[in-house]
């Protein structure tokens, strides 16, 4: 588990739709995830794990453009350790057309009874039996039930949810290898209050819900 003292570095990105392997990796959550690996020492080499209690976390959000006003897309990156964008740039030329990091310091703000604004995008599930007695996992796709599922993360992960819109919900899939994998996401804006400082800043550090290296569970608060 990640030490909680330890910094947080988060990191926007912005990627060239126009590069070859940047467009595939936008509509790929795992071949995105998998070249992020790069800018962390060793990580992109196969069978190599990330640093050691590394949670790499990110999310795909979409900015407007300063000069079409037109969407264009972002990522958020979150790491324990700090990235070296420079290095994925160099060995896969032009793919990223800007980047900046900040370090995170999340004592301020984990008080409890405080007031947050979040944001989450997350893979939305929950783990049935069948009749034959065997287990899988199957989406949420109510927004009942997809607001429930976020109150049931809240009470063990230190908050309560005071309101929230989803901004977004749908299927995505993507392949490992041979193996298709569906995710069922959904997006989730809001307010919060702190019930539980430690609880939270362990959600923070290592998201909420599954798929969480395919781009789901990076929670993300302010004022």
């Amino acid at each position: 588990m990640t030490t909680l003292t330890a910094p947080l570095h988060l990191s926007r990105l912005h990627l060239n739709e126009r590069h070859r392997h940047a467009s595939r990796d936008l509509s790929s959550p795992y071949a995105l995830h998998q070249t992020l690996r790069w800018a962390f020492p060793g990580a992109g080499q196969a069978d190599t794990p990330l640093p050691d209690g590394e949670r790499l976390l990110w999310r795909q959000d979409l900015t407007l453009d300063p000069q079409t006003g037109e969407p264009t897309p972002i990522l958020l990156v979150q790491s324990v350790t700090p990235p070296d964008w420079g290095a994925l740039n160099a060995r896969d030329p032009e793919y990223l057309t800007g980047w900046d990091v900040r370090t995170l310091d999340l004592t301020p703000a984990l008080i409890s009874g405080r007031v947050l604004h979040f944001r989450l995008h997350a893979n939305v599930t929950v783990r049935r039996q069948d009749e034959q007695g065997r287990s899988a996992r199957h989406g949420l796709h109510t927004p009942a039930e997809q607001l429930g599922w976020l109150d049931r993360q809240g009470s063990r992960a230190g908050f309560d949810v005071l309101g929230a819109d989803i901004t977004r919900a749908g299927r995505t899939r993507t392949r490992k290898g041979r193996q298709l994998i569906t995710l069922h996401t959904v997006t989730f804006e809001g307010a919060l209050q702190v019930t539980d400082a430690a609880a939270l800043e362990q959600a923070v550090r290592e998201g909420l819900g599954h798929a969480k290296s395919l781009g789901c569970g990076l929670l993300s608060l302010a004022p």
